[in-house]
Protein backbone atom coordinates (compact mmCIF):
# COMPACT_ATOMS: atom_id res chain seq x y z
CA UNK A 1 0.00 0.00 0.00
CA UNK A 2 0.84 3.46 -0.72
CA UNK A 3 -0.26 6.68 1.18
CA UNK A 4 -3.20 4.15 2.55
CA UNK A 5 -4.22 3.30 -1.45
CA UNK A 6 -3.84 -0.08 -2.54
CA UNK A 7 -2.23 -0.99 -5.94
CA UNK A 8 -5.63 -1.33 -7.53
CA UNK A 9 -7.20 2.02 -6.42
CA UNK A 10 -3.53 3.54 -7.87
CA UNK A 11 -4.22 1.47 -10.94
CA UNK A 12 -7.71 3.07 -11.35
CA UNK A 13 -6.52 6.71 -10.60
CA UNK A 14 -3.68 6.36 -13.58
CA UNK A 15 -6.29 4.67 -16.10
CA UNK A 16 -8.47 7.64 -14.76
CA UNK A 17 -5.96 10.25 -15.58
CA UNK A 18 -4.79 9.22 -18.55
CA UNK A 19 -8.15 9.78 -19.92
CA UNK A 20 -8.78 12.50 -18.32
CA UNK A 21 -5.35 13.40 -20.30
CA UNK A 22 -6.88 12.38 -23.52
CA UNK A 23 -9.53 13.94 -23.52
CA UNK A 24 -7.68 17.02 -22.66
CA UNK A 25 -5.72 16.57 -25.53
CA UNK A 26 -8.42 16.44 -27.81
CA UNK A 27 -9.98 18.94 -26.58
CA UNK A 28 -7.06 21.25 -27.21
CA UNK A 29 -6.84 20.50 -30.79
CA UNK A 30 -10.66 21.01 -31.44
CA UNK A 31 -10.02 24.41 -30.38
CA UNK A 32 -6.85 24.82 -31.77
CA UNK A 33 -7.65 23.03 -35.12
CA UNK A 34 -11.51 23.91 -35.61
CA UNK A 35 -12.51 26.71 -33.59
CA UNK A 36 -9.66 28.93 -33.41
CA UNK A 37 -9.10 28.22 -37.26
CA UNK A 38 -12.42 29.02 -38.29
CA UNK A 39 -12.24 32.19 -35.86
CA UNK A 40 -8.99 33.53 -37.77
CA UNK A 41 -10.90 32.84 -41.22
CA UNK A 42 -13.17 34.84 -40.13
CA UNK A 43 -11.65 37.64 -38.74
CA UNK A 44 -9.91 37.29 -42.24
CA UNK A 45 -12.82 37.07 -44.01
CA UNK A 46 -13.94 40.50 -42.46
CA UNK A 47 -11.08 42.18 -42.79
CA UNK A 48 -11.38 41.59 -46.51
CA UNK A 49 -14.63 42.61 -46.53
CA UNK A 50 -14.01 45.98 -45.23
CA UNK A 51 -10.63 46.06 -47.03
CA UNK A 52 -12.71 45.87 -50.35
CA UNK A 53 -15.93 48.50 -48.94
CA UNK A 54 -13.37 50.81 -48.21
CA UNK A 55 -11.63 50.28 -52.03
CA UNK A 56 -14.93 50.87 -53.34
CA UNK A 57 -16.72 53.76 -50.76
CA UNK A 58 -15.36 56.46 -52.65
CA UNK A 59 -16.19 55.69 -56.34
CA UNK A 60 -19.43 54.75 -55.51
CA UNK A 61 -20.40 57.54 -53.78
CA UNK A 62 -18.87 60.01 -56.60
CA UNK A 63 -20.50 57.52 -59.46
CA UNK A 64 -23.81 57.55 -57.08
CA UNK A 65 -23.79 61.44 -56.46
CA UNK A 66 -23.00 62.50 -60.85
CA UNK A 67 -26.10 60.23 -61.49
CA UNK A 68 -28.27 61.72 -58.65
CA UNK A 69 -27.33 65.13 -59.58
CA UNK A 70 -28.18 64.54 -63.57
CA UNK A 71 -31.17 62.61 -62.09
CA UNK A 72 -32.36 65.46 -60.15
CA UNK A 73 -31.90 68.17 -63.33
CA UNK A 74 -33.98 65.57 -65.87
CA UNK A 75 -36.90 65.43 -63.39
CA UNK A 76 -37.25 69.38 -62.44
CA UNK A 77 -36.99 70.10 -66.26
CA UNK A 78 -38.99 66.94 -67.39
CA UNK A 79 -38.55 65.54 -69.76
CA UNK A 80 -35.79 68.21 -70.74
CA UNK A 81 -34.52 69.15 -74.50
CA UNK A 82 -31.93 66.74 -74.85
CA UNK A 83 -32.92 63.30 -74.28
CA UNK A 84 -33.89 62.66 -78.19
CA UNK A 85 -33.52 60.75 -80.71
CA UNK A 86 -32.79 63.78 -82.84
CA UNK A 87 -29.99 65.13 -80.08
CA UNK A 88 -28.00 61.62 -80.60
CA UNK A 89 -27.90 62.11 -84.41
CA UNK A 90 -25.98 65.60 -84.48
CA UNK A 91 -22.51 65.67 -84.78
CA UNK A 92 -21.52 69.13 -83.87
CA UNK A 93 -17.92 70.16 -83.46
CA UNK A 94 -18.17 73.04 -81.12
CA UNK A 95 -20.36 74.80 -78.43
CA UNK A 96 -21.95 77.76 -79.83
CA UNK A 97 -24.31 79.29 -77.76
CA UNK A 98 -23.80 78.30 -73.35
CA UNK A 99 -27.89 77.18 -72.68
CA UNK A 100 -29.68 74.32 -73.25
CA UNK A 101 -30.45 75.61 -76.87
CA UNK A 102 -27.01 74.82 -78.78
CA UNK A 103 -26.45 71.72 -80.33
CA UNK A 104 -23.16 70.36 -78.48
CA UNK A 105 -24.43 71.50 -75.49
CA UNK A 106 -27.42 69.39 -76.14
CA UNK A 107 -25.38 66.23 -77.11
CA UNK A 108 -23.02 66.62 -74.32
CA UNK A 109 -25.80 66.39 -71.49
CA UNK A 110 -27.52 63.16 -73.72
CA UNK A 111 -23.94 61.37 -74.13
CA UNK A 112 -22.86 62.21 -70.51
CA UNK A 113 -26.28 60.86 -69.19
CA UNK A 114 -25.57 57.40 -70.71
CA UNK A 115 -21.92 57.72 -69.51
CA UNK A 116 -22.96 58.63 -65.61
CA UNK A 117 -25.46 55.52 -65.30
CA UNK A 118 -22.97 53.45 -67.38
CA UNK A 119 -20.16 54.07 -64.96
CA UNK A 120 -22.02 53.54 -61.92
CA UNK A 121 -23.28 50.34 -63.00
CA UNK A 122 -19.66 49.87 -63.99
CA UNK A 123 -18.36 50.24 -60.00
CA UNK A 124 -21.05 48.11 -58.60
CA UNK A 125 -20.08 45.51 -61.16
CA UNK A 126 -16.67 45.79 -60.10
CA UNK A 127 -17.51 45.35 -56.24
CA UNK A 128 -19.23 42.87 -56.70
CA UNK A 129 -16.65 40.76 -58.76
CA UNK A 130 -14.77 41.54 -55.80
CA UNK A 131 -17.13 40.45 -52.90
CA UNK A 132 -17.95 37.28 -54.81
CA UNK A 133 -16.16 35.11 -52.89
CA UNK A 134 -16.63 36.95 -49.68
CA UNK A 135 -19.57 36.32 -47.41
CA UNK A 136 -21.07 39.33 -46.33
CA UNK A 137 -22.64 37.37 -43.24
CA UNK A 138 -23.08 39.98 -40.44
CA UNK A 139 -21.13 42.35 -41.66
CA UNK A 140 -23.19 45.26 -41.30
CA UNK A 141 -22.27 47.72 -43.49
CA UNK A 142 -21.68 45.32 -46.63
CA UNK A 143 -25.21 43.79 -45.94
CA UNK A 144 -26.52 47.70 -45.73
CA UNK A 145 -24.25 48.49 -49.02
CA UNK A 146 -26.03 45.57 -51.00
CA UNK A 147 -29.45 46.30 -50.24
CA UNK A 148 -29.14 50.03 -50.88
CA UNK A 149 -27.77 48.72 -54.47
CA UNK A 150 -30.25 46.28 -54.85
CA UNK A 151 -32.98 48.63 -54.79
CA UNK A 152 -31.49 51.21 -57.27
CA UNK A 153 -31.21 48.10 -59.52
CA UNK A 154 -35.21 47.19 -58.77
CA UNK A 155 -36.21 50.89 -60.18
CA UNK A 156 -34.58 50.03 -63.42
CA UNK A 157 -35.15 46.51 -63.82
CA UNK A 158 -38.47 45.41 -62.08
CA UNK A 159 -41.72 45.39 -64.54
CA UNK A 160 -44.14 44.46 -61.66
CA UNK A 161 -42.97 48.11 -59.62
CA UNK A 162 -46.05 49.87 -61.69
CA UNK A 163 -49.36 48.98 -59.50
CA UNK A 164 -51.76 51.05 -62.09
CA UNK A 165 -54.93 49.59 -62.68
CA UNK A 166 -54.47 50.76 -65.98
CA UNK A 167 -50.62 49.93 -66.45
CA UNK A 168 -50.72 48.20 -69.86
CA UNK A 169 -51.34 51.79 -70.97
CA UNK A 170 -48.80 53.52 -69.79
CA UNK A 171 -45.27 53.40 -71.58
CA UNK A 172 -42.12 51.76 -69.57
CA UNK A 173 -38.35 50.20 -70.85
CA UNK A 174 -37.17 47.95 -68.30
CA UNK A 175 -33.18 47.61 -68.32
CA UNK A 176 -32.91 43.86 -66.98
CA UNK A 177 -30.90 42.70 -64.27
CA UNK A 178 -28.40 40.74 -66.27
CA UNK A 179 -28.01 43.75 -69.06
CA UNK A 180 -27.65 46.00 -65.89
CA UNK A 181 -24.07 43.37 -65.35
CA UNK A 182 -23.28 43.62 -69.08
CA UNK A 183 -23.58 47.58 -68.82
CA UNK A 184 -21.14 47.61 -66.00
CA UNK A 185 -18.91 45.34 -67.39
CA UNK A 186 -18.46 47.29 -70.98
CA UNK A 187 -17.27 49.85 -69.18
CA UNK A 188 -14.37 48.06 -67.11
CA UNK A 189 -10.31 48.69 -68.03
CA UNK A 190 -7.34 47.46 -66.85
CA UNK A 191 -6.41 43.92 -65.44
CA UNK A 192 -5.60 43.03 -61.60
CA UNK A 193 -5.94 44.60 -59.28
CA UNK A 194 -5.87 48.17 -61.10
CA UNK A 195 -8.86 47.31 -62.75
CA UNK A 196 -11.29 50.96 -62.86
CA UNK A 197 -13.81 52.33 -64.57
CA UNK A 198 -12.86 54.30 -67.63
CA UNK A 199 -13.27 57.81 -67.88
CA UNK A 200 -15.82 60.10 -70.03
CA UNK A 201 -13.56 60.94 -72.98
CA UNK A 202 -12.20 56.72 -73.36
CA UNK A 203 -16.19 56.29 -73.36
CA UNK A 204 -16.89 58.82 -76.20
CA UNK A 205 -14.18 57.38 -78.14
CA UNK A 206 -15.68 54.06 -77.85
CA UNK A 207 -19.06 55.50 -78.51
CA UNK A 208 -18.38 57.10 -82.14
CA UNK A 209 -15.84 54.33 -83.20
CA UNK A 210 -16.32 53.13 -87.02
CA UNK A 211 -16.11 49.31 -85.40
CA UNK A 212 -18.78 48.25 -83.23
CA UNK A 213 -17.01 47.57 -79.50
CA UNK A 214 -19.01 46.44 -75.80
CA UNK A 215 -19.69 50.10 -75.20
CA UNK A 216 -21.79 51.20 -78.34
CA UNK A 217 -23.80 47.52 -78.02
CA UNK A 218 -24.67 48.08 -74.23
CA UNK A 219 -24.89 52.12 -74.62
CA UNK A 220 -27.70 51.84 -76.87
CA UNK A 221 -29.42 49.81 -73.84
CA UNK A 222 -28.95 52.69 -71.88
CA UNK A 223 -30.26 55.17 -74.68
CA UNK A 224 -33.64 52.97 -75.39
CA UNK A 225 -34.49 53.51 -71.48
CA UNK A 226 -33.63 57.34 -71.90
CA UNK A 227 -34.83 58.46 -74.68
CA UNK A 228 -38.00 60.01 -75.80
CA UNK A 229 -39.76 60.51 -72.20
CA UNK A 230 -43.43 61.45 -72.63
CA UNK A 231 -45.26 64.10 -70.81
CA UNK A 232 -48.82 62.31 -70.89
CA UNK A 233 -48.44 61.54 -67.41
CA UNK A 234 -48.35 57.51 -68.87
CA UNK A 235 -44.69 56.79 -68.95
CA UNK A 236 -43.64 55.19 -66.13
CA UNK A 237 -39.82 56.17 -66.52
CA UNK A 238 -40.86 59.10 -64.81
CA UNK A 239 -41.34 57.26 -61.30
CA UNK A 240 -38.69 54.98 -62.52
CA UNK A 241 -36.84 58.50 -62.37
CA UNK A 242 -37.79 59.89 -59.18
CA UNK A 243 -37.55 56.44 -57.27
CA UNK A 244 -33.51 55.82 -58.71
CA UNK A 245 -33.03 59.59 -57.01
CA UNK A 246 -34.48 58.44 -53.49
CA UNK A 247 -31.97 55.72 -53.53
CA UNK A 248 -29.42 57.24 -54.94
CA UNK A 249 -29.25 59.74 -52.01
CA UNK A 250 -29.89 56.73 -49.85
CA UNK A 251 -26.82 54.76 -51.20
CA UNK A 252 -24.51 58.27 -50.66
CA UNK A 253 -26.34 58.54 -46.90
CA UNK A 254 -24.51 55.17 -46.48
CA UNK A 255 -21.48 55.65 -47.76
CA UNK A 256 -21.42 59.47 -46.22
CA UNK A 257 -24.47 61.10 -45.26
CA UNK A 258 -22.49 64.50 -45.32
CA UNK A 259 -22.08 64.29 -48.95
CA UNK A 260 -25.87 64.92 -49.60
CA UNK A 261 -26.16 68.56 -50.44
CA UNK A 262 -29.13 70.43 -49.60
CA UNK A 263 -30.91 70.86 -53.20
CA UNK A 264 -30.58 66.74 -52.90
CA UNK A 265 -32.22 66.22 -49.51
CA UNK A 266 -34.71 68.86 -50.80
CA UNK A 267 -35.17 66.42 -53.15
CA UNK A 268 -35.46 63.68 -51.20
CA UNK A 269 -38.04 64.90 -48.75
CA UNK A 270 -40.32 65.51 -51.76
CA UNK A 271 -40.51 62.51 -53.49
CA UNK A 272 -40.55 60.19 -50.05
CA UNK A 273 -44.26 60.58 -49.29
CA UNK A 274 -44.28 59.05 -53.01
CA UNK A 275 -42.98 55.70 -51.17
CA UNK A 276 -45.30 54.75 -48.47
CA UNK A 277 -47.27 52.40 -49.44
CA UNK A 278 -44.33 50.49 -51.45
CA UNK A 279 -41.29 48.55 -48.92
CA UNK A 280 -39.15 48.47 -51.61
CA UNK A 281 -38.49 52.13 -50.98
CA UNK A 282 -37.58 52.46 -47.69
Amino acid sequence: MLLGLDLKTWLGLTVLGTVISTIGALFGIFLKDYVFTRSIERWKQRQALEQVYQKFRDPLLLAAHELAARTHEILQKYPTAYLREEVLALRPTKLIKNNIEDAYFQRYRLVSTAYRLSAFLGWIELYRQEITFLHPGNKRRAKALEVAIGRVRSDLADGQINRAEDWQKWRDMLIFREELRAIGESLIVGGGSARSVMGYGLYCEHLESESLNPVQRWSRVVLNFYLELETTGKDFRQVRLQRMLVHLIKLMELLDSSSIEPYLQEAYTDLRPKERDDESYV
